[in-house]
């Protein structure tokens, strides 16, 4: 088949979840034998043609160049999410292709893209899927892709937050940091929101990355996640493939990902999140929450959602063929919901 991804970002020049999750989908599929371009909207900073971890990619800013970009390519399927959703829908009825929305929130606003009836609707989280999956033909649940190995390290000492922004908890990030002046504090700058820059004796912001392994888990030692809105959370199961505990808020998405290894605080309480991180500072502790970091890793291996996806694409375009087993695999190290 020839597939097409239209999306406003794409990877190695946006890394927050939705892009780093495409990514790995689009890979499962050029891994079972089909031809992938990423077409982006909003990567000016892009060459107009590149290739990125093996993938094609077409930088063409503007919805119109990029709708006569994929009208050239006359893909069989056209793959899209976030705000290029409906020209991705539209162009699709145009081609006389199969549209693939991928669905990573609740918002409000999905409720309308749905109604315009994708051909399939790929939910990132079950917790979201129970709200929609009556109002669609043909959907399925495949969680944002982690390969584990590409992630894990040995853990360092920090309390690290992965984005810098006040949605994600940048406030709570210096405030604690303030409370546990004995601990060194990372911040790392996240691929979208305005971030909060804010120093301090125990604080060190790090730049944005494509290397999470190196630059941020093997520097870290818990994670925090106060986060207003998680439909998931890329970076608590990355951090988790390193045994590294994540302390968060109690979203329907945290919840769903990190499972019983997550250590939930009500994100307004601060004394919660203070006494939490110091029980953690107790090697006992630390080594029980680790061991639970690294069972939940293992619980998340994506191999069986990745072949039930290409699967369900193949078969919505009528290219079905008889299931396969085996692992996509990536080898970019991209930072997870930065």
């Amino acid at each position: 088949m020839n597939i097409v991804a239209l999306v406003h970002f794409a990877v190695p020049f946006r890394n927050a979840g939705s892009e780093t999750a495409l990514h790995a989908m689009l890979k499962a599929l050029q891994a079972a034998g089909h031809d992938v371009t990423v077409v982006s909207t909003e990567t000016p900073q892009a060459p107009q043609h590149y290739q990125w971890d093996g993938l094609k990619g077409l930088s063409r800013p503007g919805a119109w160049a990029a709708a006569q970009t994929v009208r050239e390519l006359a893909p069989d399927v056209i793959v899209t999410q976030h705000q290029n959703t409906a020209l991705g829908l539209s162009l699709a009825r145009e081609l006389g292709a199969k549209s693939v929305f991928l669905m990573h929130n609740d918002f409000e606003q999905n409720r309308g893209i749905l109604g315009e009836e994708p051909d399939l609707v790929v939910f990132n989280t079950h917790w979201i899927a129970a709200q929609y999956a009556d109002t669609v033909p043909r959907s399925l649940v495949v969680h944002p892709p982690v390969w584990a190995e590409q992630h894990a390290t040995e853990p360092g000492g920090c309390i690290t937050l992965v984005n810098c922004n006040r949605d994600k908890g940048a406030a709570h990030l210096y405030y604690l940091a303030q409370l546990l002046p004995e601990v060194h504090f990372l911040g790392v700058i996240g691929a979208h929101g305005e971030q909060v820059r804010v120093g301090g004796a125990n604080v060190e912001i790090v730049e944005h990355t494509t290397d999470m392994r190196a630059d941020v888990w093997a520097r870290t030692g818990i994670l925090i996640m106060p986060s207003v809105y998680e439909s998931y959370g890329m970076a608590g199961v990355e951090a988790m493939a390193s045994g590294i505990p994540v302390v968060a808020a109690p979203t329907p998405g945290l919840r769903e990902s990190l499972g019983d290894a997550g250590i939930f605080v009500d994100r307004d309480d601060m004394d919660a999140w203070e006494a939490a991180l110091r029980q953690l500072l107790d090697p006992d502790t630390y080594k029980a929450a680790s061991a639970r970091a690294r069972a939940r890793s293992a619980e998340l291996d994506p191999t069986a959602e990745l072949e039930a996806f290409v699967h369900a694409v193949e078969e919505v375009s009528g290219h079905a063929r008889p299931r396969r087993r085996g692992r996509p695999r990536s080898t970019t190290r991209t930072a997870a919901d930065a």
